[in-house]
């Protein structure tokens, strides 16, 4: 990427960079916005200064997340208009009702509600009897808040259940790291720079397309085998910061035995 930084620069570098991102030239992105490639060179050299409502325009174009688009919008002398909310206030009730049926529908398979931290918001029966099944030392699920990369990679977690950690570990740190070229957070670099001390021997995170958009798990504890794949899906078009930054994570079995396997989990940890 041309900067791992993006939110660090001025506004007309911030639009070059997610330009490129988008592959899109100056001309396509001009002529979708009704402007010219000479202005929309001119802000991006910030010779020209845009107005709000083109930068607003630009942004959507580029399918700009929201978090940068408040950083832009304030780089370029605006205020921002994306609010950022948390999950318990009131004006999220309606989210939370929607959250809380994907969650219990995917019983007996674990789903998950993330922010952009990683840390898990809600989660259903399914995830929690998963995750007491599979971790080493229950007193990490009594500290409060949980956090999926805690949970994966520190040693009282499932790391020493899961058979495929290498890929595992690069894939979900590879994620967190996408989530900090979108905005800065100190929790999420303070949790990166704590479990790089989990780093596997064979880390793969030099290695070309490791990072899975699909990620498979597979679990051993005892007689218990488990191989999973993991579906990560957001929002679609949310106007609030919050809602654009929440994943849904599910887990699903690949196999048959693994489907008895999560349902004899779910069952066993339920009773």
């Amino acid at each position: 990427m041309p900067n791992d930084k993006p939110q660090a620069l001025s506004f007309g570098n911030q639009l070059k960079y997610w330009r490129k991102v988008a592959n899109q030239s100056q001309l396509d992105l001009a002529l979708s916005c009704d402007t010219s490639s000479r202005h929309l060179s001119c802000v991006e050299t910030e010779r020209a200064h845009p107005s709000r409502h083109l930068l607003l325009r630009l942004c959507s174009a580029l399918e700009i997340p929201l978090r940068v688009r408040n950083n832009i919008l304030i780089s370029a002398g605006y205020s921002p208009i994306y609010e950022e909310t948390g999950l318990s206030e009131p004006e999220m009730a309606e989210a939370r009702v929607v959250f809380e049926k994907i969650l219990n529908l995917n019983n007996p398979y674990p789903a998950m509600l993330l922010d952009r931290n990683m840390d898990i918001l809600m989660c259903n029966e399914g995830f929690d009897s998963f995750a007491r099944f599979f971790v080493k030392d229950q007193s990490i699920l009594e500290e409060g808040n949980w956090n999926l990369l805690y949970l994966l990679f520190d040693p009282r977690g499932m790391a020493s259940n899961i058979t495929n950690l290498e890929s595992a570990y690069t894939t979900m740190t590879e994620r967190a790291k996408r989530n900090l070229i979108v905005g800065s957070s100190d929790r999420l670099t303070a949790i990166l720079d704590d479990i790089a001390q989990y780093r596997p021997a064979e880390d793969l995170s030099n290695k070309p397309n490791i990072a899975q958009l699909i990620m498979p798990l597979h679990l051993k504890k005892n007689d218990v085998e488990l191989d999973l794949f993991t579906m990560s899906a957001t929002m679609g078009v949310p106007l609030n910061l919050t809602l654009q930054e929440l994943h849904l994570e599910c887990g699903y079995a690949v196999n048959e035995a693994g489907e008895q396997a999560l349902r004899k989990i779910y069952e066993k940890m339920a009773n």
